[in-house]
Parts: C-alpha cells; sequence; structure tokens
C-alpha cells in the first residue's frame, strides 16, 4: 500500500495559484441512503443512494499579503460567489477538485471564514466549504 506524507499537500486557486501559508485541508463526501420503510418490516429497504453533500475546511495562519490566495477565499466569502479552479493536493497534482459545470451555481463556495487572535500565537484562519456540482477525485 503506498501512502503519503501530507507535508507537500496545498490548496490551489485558479488551478495553479498556490494558497499561502495553510497547513491543513479536509472534506467530506457522503450520501444519504434512500430507504422506503414498510408496515409490517422490521427493516428498512434501501432504494439507492441520494445525492452527493460534499463539504470541507482548509485552514492555516492568516496571511493579508496573499492577494492572489487567501483575499480571493474571503472575497469568495464576502460576496457569495465560487471560487474558480479550487484544487486540494496532497503533493504537486491536483487530487480532489470541483470540475467546471455548465450550470451557475456550481463550484465551490466558502459558507463560513474564521480568524481569532491571541497573544503571543500566531493568528490562525480556517474557510469551511461546501460544494455544488461535480467534485473529482484523482487519488
Amino acid at each position: 500500500m503506498a501512502t503519503k506524507s501530507g507535508t507537500n499537500a496545498t490548496v490551489k486557486v485558479a488551478e495553479t495559484v498556490t494558497v499561502l501559508n495553510l497547513a491543513n485541508w479536509s472534506f467530506t463526501d457522503e450520501r444519504e441512503a434512500l430507504k422506503a420503510p414498510v408496515f409490517g418490516e422490521g427493516f428498512n429497504k434501501v432504494h439507492g443512494m441520494g445525492t452527493r453533500n460534499i463539504s470541507g475546511s482548509v485552514s492555516g495562519y492568516l496571511d493579508i499579503d496573499d492577494a492572489t490566495g487567501q483575499a480571493i477565499l474571503v472575497a469568495a466569502y464576502e460576496g457569495g460567489t465560487t471560487v474558480s479552479g479550487f484544487r486540494l493536493c496532497l503533493d504537486t497534482t491536483p487530487n480532489y477538485y470541483h470540475s467546471s459545470g455548465t450550470d451557475d451555481n456550481d463550484g465551490v463556495f466558502i459558507t463560513s471564514y474564521n480568524v481569532s487572535a491571541a497573544q503571543n500565537e500566531v493568528i490562525p484562519v480556517e474557510f469551511n466549504f461546501e460544494v455544488s456540482g461535480d467534485w473529482e477525485q484523482t487519488a
């Protein structure tokens, strides 16, 4: 089994621009089972799977000078728009990403943006996201 280290992981926007000073990313891809229980049976009948619900977060340290990375995520959050070319990479290759769709609502939406400060600590930042449309995996 081939394993990987997160050392070279990155988050990209506009397909090739690395967002600076991020240290963690994660996502969850889940589906609900379509169930139809009927009277008299002690179990659910699963009739298939529902639509995918994909969400996640990226976090690290606030970099107010990262005009092509963190600022893009903040602008997407503030404007309620999608992040163009959003990529989660294990190394130099995009392993998880939103593929272009034809619907205006296809994309990665930043659903929250969190910053906190404490004395004698680097200021952390976290962006949570949800995916609308196709989510591709190459890993």
